[in-house]
């Protein structure tokens, strides 16, 4: 009968909240949010706080190349070339291979001819501000070969571009391979000064280009083991939201924010309902000098100014998010504890809880097990409620730089977004969305605790 009942009481408690626009819209929300903070890892591609200079700074999103001032902005490119990339192949062998779980590509070369990969791409916008191109490679052959190796680029009129060449005596250990179009030896190879843009050059026209791998071995043959050519290209339009002053992409600082939001938010209204319940149920229960204490303490603790409080006790405690988590508990408490004690205060009236104190049942296993589960509704709701005043705070502090620096979160990027000039800039896209997420998160809990409040708040249910 029991369980029935219960089931008859949740059924009732979904059906009530679902008839309510509020709680379906507050549920949607919350349901979204999750998903985006569970795949995170998978709805982006790079890491918020490692993957750097993926674009020019403060690169716009790709999505407005569809407005004419846009459309011949330099787009950026990265990709991983393996070998089924490579158009065509010339000379004796070519192989894949693993390596320690990572994908290799062979050369075989023949001693006296020239081996060559090659890899087409379209860039159909005007030239970026600098590129390069990354590998690992390992040569493999007796000491008295002759290995010369050499990458290429070549434009749509055909004219090669010799970005690196090296001449290897016999076998070498693994080395890594980085062309960067900043290099001065590069600027220097191809004929040009310091203060030359390499990409400006190279990258003069619009149309098809191609990046040439070329071997040739003298001796015996050269076994030439390579990683997938990572290629990037450093433009001003990247991804969905564009990129920050470091070249960062946006869209993965958004999203990972979500996570560390929830979490944050969550955790610090937990901590601060468990002791708001605690002393609200304590303070109501026992009355007299205890409720006299805990209730001023809550006094003083609703008259300090909670902000700037929280801005001092920040800088002295350091930036981690764990510090903050807790500041925020230490200062949401009270609102749970006055609820909780005003209704523990009728409660403790009740015939049941009489009857408890007069089958000898201690203060401790009372307020335990008649108590608490009649304050539980009410304590749901302050939790739901408490949710996005955490997430608010945690924003205005990383936003005035007082956030952890490790840890990608909204506040954070509009922090970065005031001290790094996007603001003048009219940077909108670094600006609008998280601004646009905080709102949504907050209104989300906002919804929700609010149609909570309609249907488990005792005062709420007389009224009606």
């Amino acid at each position: 009968m029991k369980k029935r009942g219960f089931k008859a009481s949740w059924s009732k408690f979904w059906s009530e909240f679902f008839s309510r626009p509020q709680g379906r819209l507050g549920i949607t929300m919350f349901l979204i949010f999750v998903f985006v903070a569970i795949a995170a890892p998978f709805i982006t591609r790079y890491d918020p706080m490692d993957d750097l200079y993926l674009a020019e700074g403060m690169a716009k999103p790709a999505w407005t190349r569809i407005f004419p001032a846009n459309r011949n902005l330099p787009v950026t490119v990265h990709t991983k070339v393996g070998l089924d990339d490579w158009e065509s192949v010339s000379g004796n062998s070519v192989s894949v291979s693993k390596e320690n779980g990572e994908s290799r590509f062979t050369i075989q070369t023949e001693p006296g001819r020239t081996t060559e990969l090659i890899y087409t791409f379209k860039y159909d916008s005007d030239a970026p501000g600098t590129f390069n191109y990354e590998t690992n490679y390992r040569v493999d052959a007796p000491e008295d070969t002759v290995t010369n190796l050499e990458f290429l680029m070549v434009s749509p009129n055909g004219k090669e571009w010799s970005l690196w060449k090296n001449k290897i005596y016999g076998s070498r250990e693994s080395r890594e391979l980085l062309i960067d179009s900043r290099q001065l030896d590069l600027k220097m190879r191809l004929g040009l000064t310091m203060f030359d843009e390499v990409s400006q050059s190279v990258f003069a026209e619009h149309g098809e280009y191609q990046v040439v791998i070329r071997a040739l071995s003298e001796g015996e043959p050269a076994k030439i083991t390579m990683t997938p050519v990572a290629i990037n290209i450093q433009g001003k339009l990247h991804g969905v939201l564009g990129a920050d002053h470091m070249g960062a992409d946006l869209w993965s600082q958004l999203v990972y924010g979500t996570r560390v939001s929830l979490f944050l938010g969550i955790v610090a209204a937990l901590i601060a309902v468990f002791i708001g319940t605690t002393i609200g149920i304590v303070s109501g229960f026992m009355g007299g000098i205890v409720d006299e204490f805990f209730m001023r303490l809550a006094d003083v603790m609703l008259s300090i100014p909670t902000m700037p409080v929280l801005i001092i006790l920040s800088s002295l405690m350091g930036k981690s998010v764990w510090n903050v988590i807790v500041l925020i508990a230490l200062f949401s408490w009270t609102s749970t504890a006055r609820i909780v004690r005003s209704q523990t205060l009728t409660l403790k009236e009740r015939p049941f809880v009489e009857a408890a104190k007069a089958s000898g049942a201690s203060n401790a296993y009372t307020m335990i097990v008649h108590i608490l589960p009649n304050v539980v509704p009410l304590v749901f709701a302050s939790l739901v409620l408490l949710i996005p005043g955490a997430i608010l705070t945690e924003a205005t502090l990383s936003f005035l730089g007082l956030g952890d620096p490790t840890t990608p979160t909204w506040g954070r990027m509009l922090h970065n977004a005031r001290s790094f000039g996007a603001f003048t800039a009219n940077a909108w896209w670094w600006i609008l969305p998280p601004g646009l997420v905080i709102t949504l998160l907050s209104l989300t809990f906002v919804f929700i605790g609010n149609t909570l409040d309609e249907i488990l708040n005792p005062r709420n249910r007389e009224r009606s």
